[in-house]
């Protein structure tokens, strides 16, 4: 009864994020249809997203993508120990001095930052450069904001509450987008990297104080660095600031080999891997942030049993939503790209590139979703020694395989072996977990993914067949064409998977729909 009930928090939180997610997510594909709008593909916007990659590389310096991560179970072990204002001494501590620590950084990165975009970017030319210089300048304070709206939101989250953290990234896409309408036509592409700090600041920084405050959340600058809960933040912050895990660092090293190849390569793996984390934000977002607290909170309470059973019931409710959107996306690829990049500055070439960028980070999709959860489970139990290791030993094995693709896939093969980087990561995750928790449903889990996976596979082919039939009848190449397509094979390919699953005799999908909170008009009555 304890882990229905559990069950159902996770669902009620993740309906919650998910809106906001969805939100974000598709204000997140608006900012980037926005710079093809407004600027299109080319040398100049392969500088604007390599200039992203400097700022990002000092936010993962101390950790700041992760604190929800690592500062989660520290307050949750004060909080079940009933001791929760030495949880907001240790909430001070960290602020003081992780923002001093990042203030440095940020004035280090200022400086330095020709030599560093010389190391980051090494195939652009001289003009590039330059202006990914400029674009890395302007963006790097948004670091110090970032940092401070994750910690605020960190407690948040510890106290379940969802929906003031998961509109930080609504208010940081409006505020780029805002740039780019309002200011690229004197600014250039400058405009956006404006929109940038204008975005941190009102919703990774003003917003979170309020909904911090919220919470009750309080304050004192100090640097006890001696204190205990410090020291376990530290413990859990460091192997992520030292390790190189893909997760982390597979856009840096795109962007490093897509700088060698021909303008615009950048710039459609961009688009592509935007696209991609749309649905993948949506469901593997929500999912992992709704279940982590929980999932902490189990861990810190001694119930290792009913935690492996929600972990189980997590991961196999991810995998129900993502496979098949993906296999869907891969068999879609080019009336999606059509349908939303058709009115902008992108051609044919352009559009082309993009959707099969999108083909080929879709293979991994899953992995992507799986791994956040999976992750978690480790970080739940304190553990982010071993992630870290995992991840930055696969990340140096997969680095010969960019290179090896690379060469003759061009931009391509950047995409595939990023995808097949990230599912080893994930299986690799997946074995040591289970086997560190002696999770008896590490197979039940395993023969999920097979069934769903082989389901999806057999839609796929069916909304591709679709998808053929209808490119010789139809003008698909424009948007409303692509729409057409798009709304006639989704569906078939939904159908055909729903048919296959239940041919596999997937007894889960029955379970996932009853625990989705409905209103009892929607549920059936039984003594009708």
């Amino acid at each position: 009864m304890a882990t229905r009930s559990l069950n159902r928090r996770i669902a009620v939180s993740t309906g919650i994020v998910m809106v906001s997610v969805l939100a974000s997510r598709m204000l997140g594909f608006l900012r980037v249809w926005t710079v093809a709008h407004e600027i299109g593909s080319n040398a100049i916007t392969d500088a604007y997203y390599a200039a992203f990659t400097l700022p990002d590389f000092v936010n993962y310096l101390v950790a700041g993508a992760s604190l929800s991560i690592t500062f989660i179970p520290v307050f949750t072990k004060y909080m079940a120990e009933g001791n929760e204002d030495e949880g907001w001494r240790v909430f001070s501590t960290v602020i003081t001095t992780m923002t001093l620590l990042l203030l440095a950084f940020v004035v280090a990165g200022e400086v330095c930052a020709p030599g560093l975009l010389q190391v980051i970017a090494p195939g652009f030319h001289p003009a590039e450069k330059a202006r990914a210089v400029f674009l890395t300048r302007l963006m790097m304070p948004a670091q110090l904001f970032f940092y401070l709206g994750s910690i605020m939101s960190a407690v948040q989250y510890a106290k379940g509450r969802f929906l003031i953290p998961s509109l930080a990234p609504v208010f940081y896409n409006f505020g780029i987008i805002l740039g780019g309408i309002l200011l690229s036509s004197r600014y250039g592409i400058a405009g956006f990297s404006l929109g940038v700090l204008a975005g941190a600041f009102t919703g990774n920084f003003l917003l979170q104080i309020y909904g911090a405050r919220r919470v009750g959340a309080r304050f004192k600058p100090n640097l006890n660095l001696r204190h205990p809960g410090f020291r376990l933040f530290i413990k859990l912050t460091i192997p992520i600031m030292l390790a190189f895990s893909l997760v982390f660092s597979d856009d840096w090293i795109i962007r490093w080999f897509g700088s060698y190849l021909m303008p615009a390569s950048i710039t459609w793996l961009s688009y592509a891997k935007t696209l991609m984390r749309v649905p993948l934000a949506v469901v593997g977002q929500a999912v992992g942030v709704a279940s982590f607290p929980v999932l902490a909170q189990l861990y810190a309470e001694k119930k290792y049993d009913e935690l492996n059973r929600t972990l189980n019931t997590t991961l196999k409710g991810l995998l129900l939503l993502i496979v098949p959107i993906s296999a869907l996306t891969i068999a879609m690829n080019r009336p999606l790209v059509y349908f939303v990049f058709s009115h902008t500055r992108l051609r044919g070439p352009d559009l082309n590139a993009t959707a099969a960028a999108l083909a080929l980070f879709a293979v991994g999709m899953f992995a992507w979703g799986a791994q956040n959860i999976l992750a978690r489970g480790f970080y739940a139990g304190r553990d982010t020694l071993r992630p870290a290791l995992i991840g930055t030993v696969l990340t140096l094995l997969n680095l010969p395989l960019y290179w090896l693709l690379v060469k003759p896939l061009k931009y391509k093969g950047l995409a595939l072996a990023s995808s097949i980087g990230i599912a080893a990561y994930a299986v690799a995750l997946f074995i040591m977990l289970y086997r560190r928790t002696r999770n008896p449903g590490a197979a039940g889990v395993a023969g999920f993914f097979v069934k769903i996976a082989a389901a999806s596979a057999v839609g796929a082919g069916g909304a591709y067949e679709v998808v053929r039939w209808l490119e010789t009848r139809v003008h698909w190449q424009t948007t409303h064409g692509a729409f057409l397509v798009l709304i006639a094979a989704t569906p078939a390919g939904l159908a055909l998977t729903w048919v296959v699953a239940k041919l596999l005799r997937l007894r889960e999908i029955d379970a996932y729909l009853k625990s989705i909170p409905l209103p009892a008009r929607f549920r059936r009555n039984p003594a009708s």
